[in-house]
Protein backbone atom coordinates (compact mmCIF):
# COMPACT_ATOMS: atom_id res chain seq x y z
CA UNK A 1 0.00 0.00 0.00
CA UNK A 2 2.98 2.20 0.92
CA UNK A 3 4.14 1.82 -2.65
CA UNK A 4 0.85 2.18 -4.42
CA UNK A 5 0.53 6.25 -2.33
CA UNK A 6 4.51 6.81 -3.01
CA UNK A 7 3.88 5.71 -6.97
CA UNK A 8 0.99 8.08 -7.00
CA UNK A 9 2.68 10.81 -5.43
CA UNK A 10 5.68 10.55 -7.85
CA UNK A 11 3.18 11.16 -10.84
CA UNK A 12 1.13 13.85 -9.14
CA UNK A 13 4.45 15.47 -9.20
CA UNK A 14 5.48 14.75 -12.31
CA UNK A 15 2.42 16.10 -13.66
CA UNK A 16 2.27 19.01 -12.05
CA UNK A 17 6.10 19.89 -13.00
CA UNK A 18 5.14 19.00 -16.56
CA UNK A 19 1.88 21.76 -16.61
CA UNK A 20 4.15 24.43 -14.71
CA UNK A 21 6.93 24.30 -17.69
CA UNK A 22 4.49 23.66 -20.36
CA UNK A 23 2.68 27.22 -19.54
CA UNK A 24 6.24 28.51 -18.63
CA UNK A 25 7.34 28.26 -21.93
CA UNK A 26 3.46 29.88 -23.56
CA UNK A 27 4.36 33.02 -21.86
CA UNK A 28 6.56 35.61 -24.01
CA UNK A 29 7.72 38.63 -22.51
CA UNK A 30 7.06 41.69 -24.16
CA UNK A 31 9.94 44.08 -23.76
CA UNK A 32 9.01 47.50 -23.50
CA UNK A 33 9.90 49.46 -26.84
CA UNK A 34 11.35 53.30 -26.24
CA UNK A 35 9.61 54.43 -28.95
CA UNK A 36 11.68 57.77 -29.74
CA UNK A 37 14.54 55.67 -30.51
CA UNK A 38 12.59 55.34 -34.11
CA UNK A 39 13.57 59.13 -35.03
CA UNK A 40 16.09 58.99 -37.46
CA UNK A 41 17.86 57.58 -41.33
CA UNK A 42 17.98 54.19 -41.32
CA UNK A 43 19.09 51.34 -44.29
CA UNK A 44 18.56 47.96 -44.33
CA UNK A 45 21.39 45.58 -43.61
CA UNK A 46 23.25 44.66 -46.22
CA UNK A 47 23.74 40.60 -45.18
CA UNK A 48 19.83 40.41 -44.67
CA UNK A 49 19.75 41.74 -48.53
CA UNK A 50 22.22 38.77 -50.13
CA UNK A 51 19.79 36.36 -48.10
CA UNK A 52 16.54 37.48 -50.30
CA UNK A 53 17.36 39.28 -53.85
CA UNK A 54 13.68 40.07 -53.98
CA UNK A 55 13.32 41.80 -51.06
CA UNK A 56 14.07 45.44 -51.79
CA UNK A 57 16.80 47.51 -49.95
CA UNK A 58 15.57 50.31 -48.08
CA UNK A 59 16.39 53.17 -46.47
CA UNK A 60 13.92 54.92 -44.23
CA UNK A 61 13.95 58.14 -42.63
CA UNK A 62 11.14 58.48 -39.42
CA UNK A 63 10.44 62.09 -38.31
CA UNK A 64 8.45 63.63 -35.09
CA UNK A 65 5.81 64.33 -37.20
CA UNK A 66 4.75 60.87 -37.88
CA UNK A 67 6.06 60.92 -41.20
CA UNK A 68 8.24 58.30 -42.94
CA UNK A 69 10.20 58.75 -45.82
CA UNK A 70 11.23 55.29 -47.88
CA UNK A 71 13.44 54.99 -50.74
CA UNK A 72 15.35 52.26 -53.03
CA UNK A 73 18.96 54.35 -52.19
CA UNK A 74 19.87 57.95 -51.02
CA UNK A 75 19.65 59.04 -54.69
CA UNK A 76 16.25 57.72 -55.42
CA UNK A 77 12.99 59.82 -54.89
CA UNK A 78 11.16 59.05 -51.61
CA UNK A 79 7.65 57.81 -50.55
CA UNK A 80 6.35 59.48 -48.08
CA UNK A 81 4.79 57.69 -45.73
CA UNK A 82 2.66 58.09 -42.25
CA UNK A 83 3.44 55.91 -39.61
CA UNK A 84 1.54 55.33 -36.26
CA UNK A 85 2.10 53.04 -33.59
CA UNK A 86 -0.51 50.62 -31.87
CA UNK A 87 -0.66 48.18 -29.43
CA UNK A 88 2.97 47.85 -27.47
CA UNK A 89 5.30 47.41 -30.71
CA UNK A 90 2.94 47.29 -33.72
CA UNK A 91 4.04 49.52 -36.02
CA UNK A 92 1.41 50.93 -39.15
CA UNK A 93 2.69 52.51 -42.45
CA UNK A 94 0.37 54.09 -44.49
CA UNK A 95 0.70 56.20 -47.93
CA UNK A 96 -1.75 58.89 -45.99
CA UNK A 97 -3.48 59.96 -42.73
CA UNK A 98 -6.74 58.60 -44.25
CA UNK A 99 -5.79 55.82 -46.44
CA UNK A 100 -7.56 52.14 -45.60
CA UNK A 101 -4.46 50.18 -46.78
CA UNK A 102 -1.83 49.98 -44.16
CA UNK A 103 1.67 48.12 -44.10
CA UNK A 104 1.44 46.26 -40.14
CA UNK A 105 4.86 45.44 -38.52
CA UNK A 106 5.60 44.01 -35.28
CA UNK A 107 8.76 45.30 -33.86
CA UNK A 108 11.13 43.01 -32.63
CA UNK A 109 14.13 44.83 -31.61
CA UNK A 110 14.58 48.76 -31.18
CA UNK A 111 17.56 49.88 -30.07
CA UNK A 112 19.70 53.24 -30.89
CA UNK A 113 21.43 51.46 -33.36
CA UNK A 114 19.16 48.55 -34.72
CA UNK A 115 15.64 48.09 -35.48
CA UNK A 116 13.99 44.81 -36.14
CA UNK A 117 10.25 44.25 -37.26
CA UNK A 118 8.84 41.17 -39.51
CA UNK A 119 5.60 41.93 -41.24
CA UNK A 120 2.49 40.14 -41.51
CA UNK A 121 3.60 37.44 -44.22
CA UNK A 122 6.78 36.65 -41.59
CA UNK A 123 9.00 38.77 -43.11
CA UNK A 124 11.91 39.78 -40.64
CA UNK A 125 13.90 42.92 -41.46
CA UNK A 126 16.76 44.55 -39.96
CA UNK A 127 17.88 48.20 -39.99
CA UNK A 128 21.14 49.61 -38.82
CA UNK A 129 20.67 53.45 -38.20
CA UNK A 130 23.14 55.66 -40.40
CA UNK A 131 24.97 57.56 -38.52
Amino acid sequence: MKKLIIGLLIIAAGAGAYFLLKNKKNTTETVPINKEFIIGKWKTEKEQALKDSLQPNYHYEFKNDSIALRSISDTAKADTLKYEWRKTSQLVLKANAVDSTVMTYIVEKLTKDSLQFMSEDSVVTLLTRIK
